[in-house]
């Protein structure tokens, strides 16, 4: 079997952890769209919306969903699906290893997709749900990981922004096939859209063939044979074990190995914040970005982006709907264009500027709402177009960064668990979120939108003096940015320049240098024997 190298292993990589990512974004818009049929079917007898062709076909299969209880528990099955995931992940995530572990959680979507699309009964979708959930939960939170650990530095964050774009590209083009499906007059309005999520899960199980297994990952259980093989393939073509680059790589990552397995103590202590890596501060860096993105409001528009175009700004479903599309475009565009600027300006300028831009979109979106009753349609169109520029403002920024900040601020021994518990954050505080929306649009009008501009305001500080720049920074480079001997503190001082610019400072380059020389220096080297064998054996630094 052909063996890439290089530029192609890493379009393989990158693709293999889009499809991994595309399944999540596409879940989403299936979530979306089954919430909005109940809630639409919901409201039929106020004579709000009729004739709803997809609503009339899922709730006549499906007619328990007319009880609030029970279409509160379909709508939170794929989310309590994909918290239990990401806690499979942290606890089995490290023994699996990266690829096991998608291809374990592909199969297991795989399943959940099969259920759902084939169901004639709600136990057996409800069941199809909660097993799609913990499938999704298990890939999404480890493909980041996987791109970050695999992939060389300098172009660790534009390639993990064509990761994550793959969640809105298919989230867009979920949204333009409910708009198709509408016009289907049979169980193919929502039988078809269930069944195409095993696309993705047949090209991410294809293309895991030809891929490595992470370095880091083989190293941390030190499998050092293969994990020097893996680099030599992830750093470029033609290279040796031998070659310059790829041992500088291995030495300073098996250091840094080193260095935690030596400060390696309880979990108690971790807690506690005693250890020398910083653990817990890490982990929860991670789960943080999550947490904000979540409450600047993304996912309470997501779910219910049709229903406020329809009830709160009174526009005909069909309209509702191509607006939907329309909208999760130029979403998508947003979001891609974050490839060229997530290392030029760093990951704390993308946070804080999305930041202060979401906030000033629902300002004007409350605005405008508030305004209706006076000019319905020049109101009508603020509205949507600062909805419109809310989108494009988070998707270069909040859509992509709390993705790639989670899969590198954590340490290689809770990389893992950190991504996890990041992950399960996402999902727990989007299922928040979508529980108070519903009252929040019926009930609060202008009020709901001002909500979230505070929430966008608040995070201002919290990035500003808690969040370390990542960008340009090797993840070895951030082991030593934590360590417990480090000048850096929990709270970022304003004049300290290190955490805060967005190019690699000079400290984390001379940090690399003692990593290297330590690996030198120390006891054991591995060496390739020469001979057919072509086996591995220890030998003592002192006799070479």
């Amino acid at each position: 079997m052909l063996q890439l190298e290089g530029y192609p292993l890493e379009v393989l990589l990158t693709a293999a952890n889009s499809a991994a990512q595309a399944w999540y974004g596409y879940e989403q818009v299936n979530t979306v769209r089954n919430l909005e049929c109940v809630h639409q079917s919901l409201q039929l007898s106020q004579g709000i919306i009729a004739g709803l062709l997809v609503s009339d076909r899922f709730l006549n299969t499906f007619p328990q969903l007319h009880t609030p209880s029970i279409e509160g528990i379909f709508t939170s099955s794929f989310a309590l699906g994909n918290l239990v995931g990401c806690l499979m992940v942290a606890i089995f995530g490290d023994w699996l290893g990266r690829r096991r572990t998608l291809w374990v959680g592909s199969g297991i979507s795989a399943t959940g997709a099969v259920l759902q699309f084939a169901a004639t009964s709600f136990p057996q979708l409800m069941v199809g749900r909660v097993i799609n959930g913990l499938g999704n939960g298990m890939t999404s939170s480890t493909c980041g990981v996987y791109q970050a650990e695999s992939c060389r530095g300098p172009r660790r964050g534009k390639l993990s922004v064509i990761v994550v774009t793959h969640n809105v590209v298919f989230y867009m083009l979920g949204s333009w096939l409910t708009l198709g499906t509408w016009y289907i007059n049979n169980d193919a309005q929502w039988r078809l859209p269930f069944a195409l999520q095993l696309v993705p899960a047949i090209v991410l199980c294809t293309l895991l063939f030809g891929l490595p297994e992470s370095p880091r990952w083989l190293l941390l259980h030190d499998r050092h044979e293969e994990a020097l093989e893996a680099l030599r393939r992830y750093l470029g073509s033609g290279l040796t074990h031998d070659d310059e680059a790829v041992q500088r790589e291995y030495k300073s990552i098996v250091s840094s190995i080193e260095i935690e397995r030596r400060s390696k103590i309880t979990f108690k202590e971790v807690m506690l914040c005693r250890d020398r890596s910083g653990h817990l501060k890490r982990m929860l860096l991670g789960m943080g970005t999550q947490f904000m993105q979540q409450m600047t409001g993304i996912n309470a528009l997501n779910y219910y982006f049709s229903i406020i175009l329809i009830n709160n700004l009174g526009f005909s479903e069909l309209l509702a709907r191509v607006l939907t599309g329309a909208n999760a475009t130029s979403y998508c565009i947003s979001t891609a264009s974050a490839f060229f600027i997530i290392e030029r300006r760093g990951r704390r300028f993308l946070m804080m500027t999305g930041l202060w831009l979401q906030a000033f979109a629902y300002i004007m979106v409350a605005l405008a709402v508030g305004m209706l009753a006076r000019a319905p349609q020049q109101w009508g169109a603020v509205a949507i177009s600062f909805l419109f520029f809310y989108y494009a403002a988070f998707g270069c920024t909040w859509g992509m960064v709390p993705w790639i900040y989670q899969a590198e601020v954590n340490s290689l021994a809770m990389r893992t668990r950190g991504a996890a518990a990041a992950t399960s954050m996402n999902w727990l505080f989007g299922f928040v979120c979508t529980q108070f929306t519903s009252v929040g649009i019926r009930n609060l009008g202008y009020k709901f939108y001002i909500i979230f501009a505070v929430l966008n305001f608040a995070f201002l500080p919290v990035v500003y003096f808690l969040y370390p720049e990542t960008a340009n920074r090797t993840l070895e480079d951030l082991n030593d940015y934590f360590d417990r001997d480090s000048p850096h503190k929990t709270i970022i001082a304003i004049g300290d320049k290190v955490a805060k610019q967005h190019h690699r400072p000079q400290e984390a380059i001379d940090s690399e240098h003692r990593r290297i020389a330590m690996a030198d220096e120390s006891e054991t080297v591995y060496t390739k024997k020469v001979g057919d064998d072509a086996q591995w054996v220890e030998q003592s630094s002192n006799s070479v």
